[in-house]
């Protein structure tokens, strides 16, 4: 245990070979010569490497896996190698970094490709709060955690069984209120679908750029996302963490989203920031 530094201001995370992708994603991990299975947080990602903290110990070379849930409601299976240990500044006791060494090349090949889809994803979020930043707004109407009351349908199941249909009510980036005809327990996992109405994104304005740009010159140009982009079909996993009066003979729920990304936190936000300003300019009712 010699390799161990004795003491946590002395050792520091070793660089990444390559750009590294900073996340916070619970994994458990499958760790071979241990019976249960290990409990760690996921710090940074690349297509051949990561940084796992961890409260348990394991040793230089300890071969593990464990399941990445990429976007597209697919799973990628990632096995790997302890190739350091060292201790963690804060949190958890440990921070371990992993090489990919025992995957083949069509599993890397699969990783990196998303390992670039969610570096897209984050890229594209950090560019949409830039821009609703510089739209002119009231103080009033600045986007906080705002819950935004807009009535469209939702799909959602319990775990394994089928789909069902239900109405959102209101809406904010940490959850959803809907009616459905069901009774349904408080603390139920719900798997959800939503389609958030794209009809409210004609209030943002059109991107128009006017550039003139001499012969043979060859210039680059950028531009802000397009704030007018159609919304595509979100998938949560959301929980019963409310149950209020029924409505008209509907059963009304309030889920919490367990878990969402950046990404589709600010899709949220593009929603209801666009709702605010249509209902401002009577839009939208």
């Amino acid at each position: 245990m010699s390799w161990i530094p004795r003491k946590s201001t002395t050792a520091a995370a070793p660089k990444p070979r390559v750009p590294a992708f900073s996340l916070e994603i619970p994994v458990v991990m499958s760790v071979r010569r241990l019976p249960a299975p290990v409990y760690g947080t996921l710090i940074e990602l690349t297509a051949h490497s990561a940084r796992i903290r961890s409260l348990v110990l394991m040793d230089r070379g300890t071969e593990l896996e464990f399941d990445l849930d990429a976007p597209g409601n697919t799973s990628i299976t990632i096995v790997g190698r302890v190739e350091s240990r060292y201790n963690a500044a804060t949190g958890a006791r440990f921070e371990y970094r992993v090489c990919f060494t025992l995957m083949t090349e069509p599993q890397i090949d699969t990783l990196a490709r998303a390992v670039r889809d969610i570096e897209r994803r984050a890229a594209t979020a950090r560019s949409m709060q830039q821009s609703i930043g510089v739209i002119p707004a009231t103080d009033a109407d600045r986007r906080g955690s705002y819950r935004a009351l807009a009535a469209f349908p939702v799909r959602y199941r319990h775990i394994g069984d089928e789909w069902v249909e239900g109405r959102v009510i209101d809406i904010s980036s940490t959850g959803i209120r809907m009616n459905c005809d069901e009774v349904i327990a408080v603390g139920t996992p719900l798997d959800v679908r939503l389609l958030l109405p794209s009809s409210v994104l004609d209030v943002y304005p059109e991107e128009i750029i006017v550039v003139e740009v001499p012969q043979n010159a060859s210039r680059r140009f950028a531009s802000r996302p397009d704030l007018r982009r159609p919304f595509e079909e979100m998938a949560l996993d959301g929980r019963i963490v409310t149950r209020f009066q029924p409505v008209r003979e509907r059963e009304v729920y309030g889920v919490a989203f367990v878990e969402i990304d950046g990404y589709q936190r600010e899709e949220i936000a593009r929603f209801t920031h666009a709702l605010q300003l249509s209902k401002m300019r009577g839009k939208y009712e």
